[in-house]
């Protein structure tokens, strides 16, 4: 098979890692959020955030012909950790809507577009290297719990960039899941697989939800989204979509998903920079 043939399997395996770590972590965040609701309305939560990031993902990656990886806020699920548990879900649901009305019109205004513009190169860069610096230092806490572990996936790693640098990613999912199956980690049983089936909420407005759930939602998903988002899209040479489409899209997609217990649809920036990698 030639280089262009299988160039789609690191493609693939790096997909499969950031959709891996998109729910490993952030998912517990929802759930400790949705303390406190039935299991219906948590289990169309997620559905509502799984299937709005993937097919909103698609459109816009299909689109633009570039890769944007959609994601639920995860800031904003940590701010509901503390706000929701006060809140009827129904007006949480009225909020969600207004943050991301507030988003929409910030996207539709341009605004964001001549802020991306006027955002130096190396401050870019440096957001760009924050992000994955999140991820050094998570792995240098995974130290004591599993050693083994992470020196045998850092050499994966290392041992794949010199041998194969396009299957480097492949190596260390490969060596971690080998382990982990070795160890006795994949033991135990998931249960019976169903459908989910979405839960409608209709909403209700106050105001005093608007200023302790929506605007704090609508501007974590500003700056710690969209803004690092797009910045990592910049740094690793994607020029365009500009801001507006992504904004603005992700905007009307999590209005429409709000009922059933969207919080907000944004651009990925952590895990973005994984599928954006060589």
């Amino acid at each position: 098979m030639t280089a262009s043939q299988t160039g789609w399997i690191p493609a693939i395996i790096a997909g499969i890692i950031a959709t891996t770590i998109s729910y490993a972590g952030p998912l517990v965040i929802i759930f400790q959020a949705a303390q406190g609701l039935e299991p219906a309305l948590v289990a169309s939560w997620i559905w509502a955030i799984s299937i709005g990031s993937g097919i909103l993902g698609i459109v816009l990656s299909w689109r633009w012909r570039v890769p944007i990886v959609i994601a639920w806020s995860a800031p904003g699920s940590a701010l509901l950790v503390t706000m929701l548990p006060q809140t009827d879900f129904a007006t949480a649901i009225g909020a969600y809507i207004i943050a991301n009305l507030a988003v929409l019109l910030v996207g539709l205004s341009g605004a964001f577009d001549r802020l991306m513009q006027r955002l130096p190169a190396a401050i870019t860069a440096a957001m760009l290297a924050g992000i994955l610096f999140r991820f050094v230092i998570d792995m240098i806490g995974a130290v004591p719990s599993a050693p083994l572990m992470l020196i045998a996936m850092i050499a994966a790693f290392f041992a794949g960039r010199v041998l194969a640098p396009r299957y480097a990613v492949v190596a260390v999912l490969v060596t971690g899941v080998a382990i982990t199956a070795f160890s006795g980690g994949l033991s135990g049983s998931i249960g019976t697989p169903h459908l989910t089936m979405p839960v409608w909420t209709t909403p209700r407005f106050d105001w005093a939800a608007t200023a302790s759930i929506a605007v704090p939602l609508a501007v974590v998903a500003l700056t710690g989204q969209f803004l690092p988002g797009i910045a990592v899209l910049r740094a690793a040479g994607y020029d365009q979509p500009a801001a507006r489409p992504i904004v603005s899209t992700s905007a009307i997609a999590s209005i429409a998903l709000a009922p059933f217990g969207c919080h907000g649809l944004n651009l990925a920036a952590f895990t973005a920079a994984i599928c954006l990698g060589p």
